[in-house]
Protein backbone atom coordinates (compact mmCIF):
# COMPACT_ATOMS: atom_id res chain seq x y z
CA UNK A 1 0.00 0.00 0.00
CA UNK A 2 1.24 3.25 -1.30
CA UNK A 3 2.07 6.04 1.94
CA UNK A 4 2.42 9.59 1.31
CA UNK A 5 5.23 11.49 3.37
CA UNK A 6 5.15 15.46 3.66
CA UNK A 7 2.25 16.23 1.50
CA UNK A 8 1.26 19.54 3.47
CA UNK A 9 -1.69 21.69 2.97
CA UNK A 10 0.75 24.70 2.39
CA UNK A 11 1.95 22.95 -1.15
CA UNK A 12 -1.64 23.04 -2.11
CA UNK A 13 -2.56 19.63 -1.90
CA UNK A 14 -6.05 18.21 -0.48
CA UNK A 15 -8.40 15.45 0.72
CA UNK A 16 -6.43 12.20 1.51
CA UNK A 17 -3.22 13.71 -0.39
CA UNK A 18 -2.78 16.91 2.58
CA UNK A 19 -0.58 16.25 5.69
CA UNK A 20 -2.19 19.37 7.08
CA UNK A 21 -0.41 22.96 7.18
CA UNK A 22 3.28 23.05 7.83
CA UNK A 23 2.90 25.09 10.64
CA UNK A 24 1.27 23.58 12.60
CA UNK A 25 4.00 21.01 12.65
CA UNK A 26 6.88 22.87 13.60
CA UNK A 27 9.08 20.80 16.35
CA UNK A 28 11.83 22.47 17.81
CA UNK A 29 13.76 19.31 17.54
CA UNK A 30 13.78 15.71 15.72
CA UNK A 31 14.81 12.55 16.10
CA UNK A 32 17.75 11.35 17.56
CA UNK A 33 19.14 9.77 14.32
CA UNK A 34 17.79 12.08 12.05
CA UNK A 35 20.78 13.01 10.16
CA UNK A 36 20.68 9.57 8.89
CA UNK A 37 16.92 9.73 7.74
CA UNK A 38 18.25 13.09 6.14
CA UNK A 39 20.59 10.89 3.40
CA UNK A 40 17.91 8.16 3.55
CA UNK A 41 15.76 10.89 1.78
CA UNK A 42 17.88 12.85 -0.32
CA UNK A 43 19.04 9.42 -2.03
CA UNK A 44 15.20 8.00 -2.72
CA UNK A 45 14.19 6.99 -6.19
CA UNK A 46 12.81 10.00 -8.15
CA UNK A 47 9.67 8.77 -10.10
CA UNK A 48 9.14 12.51 -11.60
CA UNK A 49 11.30 15.19 -12.26
CA UNK A 50 9.63 18.73 -12.06
CA UNK A 51 11.62 21.40 -13.80
CA UNK A 52 9.98 24.11 -11.28
CA UNK A 53 11.52 26.44 -8.48
CA UNK A 54 10.06 26.89 -5.58
CA UNK A 55 11.09 28.85 -2.37
CA UNK A 56 10.64 27.88 2.05
CA UNK A 57 7.03 27.98 1.86
CA UNK A 58 7.19 29.77 5.83
CA UNK A 59 10.20 31.73 5.05
CA UNK A 60 10.31 32.30 1.80
CA UNK A 61 14.03 31.87 1.31
CA UNK A 62 15.94 29.61 -0.95
CA UNK A 63 17.13 26.61 0.08
CA UNK A 64 19.03 23.46 -1.15
CA UNK A 65 15.72 21.10 -2.25
CA UNK A 66 14.62 24.37 -4.78
CA UNK A 67 15.09 23.48 -8.15
CA UNK A 68 12.78 20.67 -8.52
CA UNK A 69 11.55 20.39 -5.51
CA UNK A 70 8.36 19.00 -6.11
CA UNK A 71 9.73 16.17 -7.94
CA UNK A 72 8.89 13.08 -6.48
CA UNK A 73 10.37 10.57 -4.54
CA UNK A 74 10.23 6.84 -3.05
CA UNK A 75 11.64 4.01 -1.42
CA UNK A 76 9.37 1.43 -2.92
CA UNK A 77 6.29 2.07 0.02
CA UNK A 78 6.13 5.89 0.81
CA UNK A 79 6.42 8.68 -1.55
CA UNK A 80 7.76 12.33 -0.76
CA UNK A 81 8.28 15.74 -2.05
CA UNK A 82 12.18 15.90 -3.15
CA UNK A 83 12.11 19.18 -0.85
CA UNK A 84 10.58 17.06 2.56
CA UNK A 85 14.25 16.61 3.51
CA UNK A 86 14.51 20.29 3.65
CA UNK A 87 11.31 20.98 5.92
CA UNK A 88 12.25 17.85 7.63
CA UNK A 89 15.68 19.55 8.47
CA UNK A 90 14.69 22.92 8.90
CA UNK A 91 11.41 22.42 10.98
CA UNK A 92 11.70 18.86 12.37
CA UNK A 93 8.44 17.73 11.05
CA UNK A 94 7.20 14.66 12.77
CA UNK A 95 7.64 11.49 11.51
CA UNK A 96 5.00 8.79 10.95
CA UNK A 97 6.04 6.08 13.10
CA UNK A 98 5.83 3.31 11.04
CA UNK A 99 7.92 5.22 8.13
CA UNK A 100 10.35 5.74 11.61
CA UNK A 101 10.26 1.50 12.06
CA UNK A 102 10.84 0.86 8.33
CA UNK A 103 13.93 3.64 7.51
CA UNK A 104 15.48 2.07 10.84
CA UNK A 105 14.54 -1.27 10.12
CA UNK A 106 16.54 -0.69 6.78
CA UNK A 107 19.70 0.50 8.81
CA UNK A 108 19.28 3.96 7.40
CA UNK A 109 20.39 2.13 3.79
CA UNK A 110 17.88 2.68 0.26
CA UNK A 111 16.52 -0.86 -1.02
CA UNK A 112 16.29 -1.38 -4.61
CA UNK A 113 13.37 -0.41 -6.08
CA UNK A 114 11.99 -3.95 -7.54
CA UNK A 115 9.67 -3.82 -10.29
CA UNK A 116 7.24 -6.05 -9.78
CA UNK A 117 6.89 -5.42 -5.97
CA UNK A 118 6.89 -1.40 -6.70
CA UNK A 119 4.30 -1.82 -9.99
CA UNK A 120 0.93 -1.89 -7.69
CA UNK A 121 2.13 1.00 -5.19
CA UNK A 122 2.87 3.20 -9.03
CA UNK A 123 -0.75 1.70 -9.78
CA UNK A 124 -1.68 3.63 -6.94
CA UNK A 125 0.30 6.55 -7.17
CA UNK A 126 -0.99 7.50 -10.74
CA UNK A 127 -4.94 6.72 -9.44
CA UNK A 128 -4.61 9.01 -6.29
CA UNK A 129 -2.76 11.96 -8.17
CA UNK A 130 -5.22 11.67 -11.02
CA UNK A 131 -2.19 11.09 -13.59
CA UNK A 132 -3.40 9.90 -17.32
CA UNK A 133 -1.13 8.70 -20.16
CA UNK A 134 1.21 7.02 -17.81
CA UNK A 135 2.89 4.10 -19.15
CA UNK A 136 2.75 1.34 -16.48
CA UNK A 137 5.80 0.28 -14.61
CA UNK A 138 8.22 -1.82 -15.81
CA UNK A 139 8.12 -4.90 -13.52
CA UNK A 140 11.07 -6.13 -14.97
CA UNK A 141 12.80 -3.54 -14.08
CA UNK A 142 15.32 -3.24 -10.68
CA UNK A 143 16.60 0.08 -9.56
CA UNK A 144 19.87 0.66 -7.13
CA UNK A 145 20.20 3.84 -4.85
CA UNK A 146 22.28 6.47 -6.69
CA UNK A 147 24.49 8.44 -4.78
CA UNK A 148 23.37 12.15 -2.89
CA UNK A 149 22.07 14.16 -5.97
CA UNK A 150 21.89 17.41 -3.35
CA UNK A 151 23.96 19.59 -1.70
CA UNK A 152 24.16 19.05 2.11
CA UNK A 153 22.76 21.73 4.16
CA UNK A 154 26.41 22.84 4.95
CA UNK A 155 27.40 22.81 1.67
CA UNK A 156 24.37 24.50 0.27
CA UNK A 157 25.31 27.48 2.81
CA UNK A 158 28.81 27.46 1.91
CA UNK A 159 28.20 27.88 -1.63
CA UNK A 160 26.06 30.43 -1.16
CA UNK A 161 28.15 32.66 0.76
CA UNK A 162 31.13 31.94 -1.70
CA UNK A 163 28.91 32.98 -4.84
CA UNK A 164 28.34 36.71 -3.01
CA UNK A 165 29.66 39.41 -4.59
CA UNK A 166 32.13 41.27 -2.51
CA UNK A 167 31.71 45.00 -1.50
CA UNK A 168 28.39 47.46 -1.63
CA UNK A 169 25.03 46.00 -2.51
CA UNK A 170 24.03 48.86 -3.96
CA UNK A 171 24.71 50.56 -7.59
CA UNK A 172 28.51 52.79 -7.49
CA UNK A 173 28.40 56.52 -7.71
CA UNK A 174 28.50 57.64 -11.18
CA UNK A 175 31.50 59.82 -12.06
CA UNK A 176 30.83 63.29 -12.55
CA UNK A 177 30.27 64.56 -16.12
CA UNK A 178 32.75 67.28 -17.45
CA UNK A 179 32.28 70.33 -19.62
CA UNK A 180 34.05 69.42 -22.93
CA UNK A 181 34.33 73.52 -23.86
CA UNK A 182 30.55 73.89 -24.32
CA UNK A 183 30.01 76.60 -23.11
Amino acid sequence: MLKLLGFFDDFGYSGELAAGPLGAQVQASGEPDEAEFLDYLDVGHHLTYFMEAEVDVLTGEVHRHTSGCSSLVTDGMWVWRADFAHYLEAYHVPLPADFVARVRGLRHQMPDLVGADFAPIFDELVRRFGWTHVDPWDPESVLRPQPRAVLTRAEFVSRGRQERPAGPWGKAPRKPRRNKGRG
